[in-house]
């Protein structure tokens, strides 16, 4: 087996049809636009980011989130990081939501070029991930709920180019913002600790103790606790059903309930049986990811190649997506990232048939377009409930089992190579 070839499953004589690219390029924003969720354009950028925002310019230090509604609602990051939206503040909330996308976009265009330079992109490659992030239904979800996870996408981008330059600490700097924005990406810092990698631990250590201490002197200790209690505490042991949290704890609430709480948002106390169940399959997710890394870490030989710590953090960023308590339909964007640097050969997977279906059948899943199947309570509504709807986790799944089984590859591929020892 060689390194793997994903435009394989790229139809023969049309690589480099970029106008065919664009039509189909522009047909699926059509479609994902008009079929999308939220049916409220920019929803969460004003019911969260633009009044943190507006209370911040109007107001001064006050509390950032909205005190009197459920803890899904309103500005839940970090108090000081509502700080970077208050220039949008004044243009008011039409005029700010219609500028935020307009950063997005140029965000989404940003993260193709980098992507690009990760790689080693074919005219078909390039093309395939072109269309990929013109078709991805987290994307467009993000874009129009206002969210800032396709920001987050192109800073975790410029981390992992930032990586291979061996700026390390600088990566580690632009993995602890993403963090502060979207707190299962804590996990790089678990994983960089794990594997020795002490520069990117001192960056993300660095970002992150100078953001909680600004956010602490600029609103000072109660506003911080009452932040943490309201909206990170809530979510620490309850579990949401709806149909857009794509988590293990979302798929596994949806088992128990079904349709009936699709649309619930409340955090829910989980059952003991949920508890046990979840328990044991995130310990065998992780156990499994960290010792195929081990393991695979034997291929490097001595210098240890880029190839290694790409799909280590790939394998890392997409566990930090299905295993978060709480993931979102658009935390399913982020895993472009991985799929770009398969695209892009920097993978090191195999060559096989195996590879190709598991990443091209996880990124076709967790690409589909976020809506809310209107389910009634008939038996196909139950059988529907506790599968379909959790279609982006499956997807996300698939691709890991990818990555993993690329890593664990990689380690026996390493430990056959060796030469026997032999009698004297």
């Amino acid at each position: 087996m060689g390194t793997a070839n994903p435009t394989a499953l790229w139809p023969k004589g049309q690589a480099g049809s970029w106008l065919a690219v664009a039509a189909f390029g522009i047909a699926a924003q059509a479609i994902l636009w008009s079929i999308s969720e939220p049916a409220d354009l920019f929803s969460d950028f004003y019911k969260a980011y633009f009044p943190a925002a507006d209370r911040l310019l109007n107001e001064g230090r006050v509390a950032t989130w909205e005190t009197g509604e459920s803890a899904t609602v309103g500005f839940v990051n970090l108090p000081i990081l509502a700080w970077l939206f208050v220039p949008l503040a004044p243009l008011g909330e039409p005029a700010a939501g219609w500028v935020f996308l307009a950063l997005g976009i140029v965000a989404g265009a940003a993260t193709y070029a980098l992507l690009l330079r990760l790689g080693d992109f074919t005219v078909a490659s390039g093309a395939m991930l072109a269309l990929s992030i013109l078709a991805s239904g987290p994307m467009v979800n993000s874009l129009r709920e206002g969210n800032t996870t396709h920001f987050v996408l192109l800073l975790l981008v410029a981390a992992l180019l930032l990586w291979r330059a061996g700026k390390t600490f600088a990566a580690g700097v632009l993995l602890g913002l993403c963090a502060l924005f979207k707190l299962p990406l804590m996990l790089f810092g678990l994983y960089a600790l794990l594997r020795g990698h002490w520069r990117v631990v001192a960056g993300g250590a660095t970002a992150i103790a100078g953001a909680a201490l600004l956010s602490l002197l600029v609103f000072g200790l109660e506003i911080n606790i009452g932040w943490y209690q309201n909206c990170i505490a809530p979510f620490l042991g309850g579990v949401m059903p709806a149909f857009n949290v794509q988590s293990i704890d979302g798929f596994l609430a949806r088992l128990e309930s079904g349709p009936a709480l699709l649309m619930e948002w409340t955090p829910l106390a989980p059952p003991l049986w949920h508890k046990i169940v979840r328990s044991f399959v995130l310990s065998a997710m992780f156990i499994i990811a960290f010792v195929a890394m081990i393991r695979g870490d034997r291929s490097a030989g001595g210098a240890r190649p880029f190839q290694r710590d790409a799909l280590e953090f790939s394998i890392v960023l997409t566990l930090a997506v299905v295993t978060s308590p709480v993931s979102w339909s658009h935390y399913y964007l982020l895993l472009l990232l991985p799929w770009a640097l398969y695209l892009g050969g920097r993978l090191g997977l195999p060559d096989d048939n195996a590879t190709r279906w598991l990443m091209a059948g996880g990124m076709l899943l967790a690409s589909l377009p976020v809506v809310a199947l209107p389910l009634g309570a008939g038996a196909l509504a139950a059988v529907v409930s506790r599968t379909v709807v959790s279609a982006w986790m499956f997807g996300g799944l698939l691709i890991l089992a990818a990555l993993i089984r690329g890593a664990l590859y990689a380690g026996q591929s390493s430990a056959e190579a060796r030469p026997r020892a032999t009698a004297p």
